[in-house]
């Protein structure tokens, strides 16, 4: 049986939703005008920019996850979360550095940082990012038609849902609406309900990004033989 070598997008899936979830508590503490902890800010979004971005461009360009026999998940993995954490991390690295350089420049010049400064130094990325949720839509809909997400028998928790649905709607509803969050993203200060829309999909897709994360920690554990040969 050909097992999975490198599984790392565990701690890939952890991040994102932690990015994800920083987003609306950002959005509240430059709402507040909270000047004192914008710096930090911008250090929390380039530190997990750089391991999204440098993880999934690692997975984009090489290729690392290997296919497992009896399961329809993980060569395309390579792609479907490689691809996406490469743009999402780099445009939270560079969105960190625009916190710090908007922030600098208030600074300087005596004053606060204003939300509207703030948002309109990150709408450009925002745009491209609303772009890239489209994609994820994409992936959301692709992984579903071409059963890609059916858990494998021999992973601990995703084989009690074997033949079943359950983890593939999840998938899916992770991807869509992670993509629409996105897409919804450069218009949050146009209308109130957009911006409320978006913070209640921030915190549902970022925990269940988490939620995902951790149970595929202690599934990957299990996925690989233990000492007698058998497996988990």
């Amino acid at each position: 049986m050909l097992l999975q070598g490198i599984t790392f997008n565990t701690t890939m899936a952890l991040v994102a939703g932690a990015i994800i979830l920083l987003v609306p508590v950002f959005m509240r503490a430059v709402q507040r005008g909270d000047h004192a902890s914008m710096v930090g800010w911008g250090y929390a979004f380039i530190a997990a920019g750089f391991f999204l971005g440098a993880t999934g461009l690692y997975m984009m360009l090489t290729w690392p996850l290997a296919q497992v026999d009896g399961a329809f998940c993980c060569k395309v993995d390579n792609f479907t979360f490689g691809e996406p954490a490469a743009l999402y991390g780099i445009l939270t690295f560079v969105a960190g550095l625009i916190v710090l350089r908007t922030t600098s420049s208030a600074d300087k010049n005596g004053g606060e940082v204003s939300p509207d400064a703030m948002f309109a130094a990150l709408r450009p990325l925002l745009f491209v990012g609303a772009i890239g949720g489209f994609g994820l839509v994409l992936i959301g809909i692709g992984g579903m038609h071409f059963g890609m997400w059916r858990p494998p028998d021999i992973e601990p928790l995703a084989r009690l849902m074997a033949g079943s649905l359950l983890e593939p709607l999840l998938m899916m509803v992770l991807y869509i609406g992670t993509g629409v969050t996105a897409v919804l993203a450069p218009f949050v200060r146009e209308s109130v309900w957009v911006a409320r829309l978006f913070a209640v999909f921030a915190w549902c897709l970022g925990l269940l990004w988490i939620l995902l994360s951790l149970t595929v920690f202690y599934s990957h554990i299990g996925f690989f033989p233990q000492p007698d040969g058998s497996y988990i």
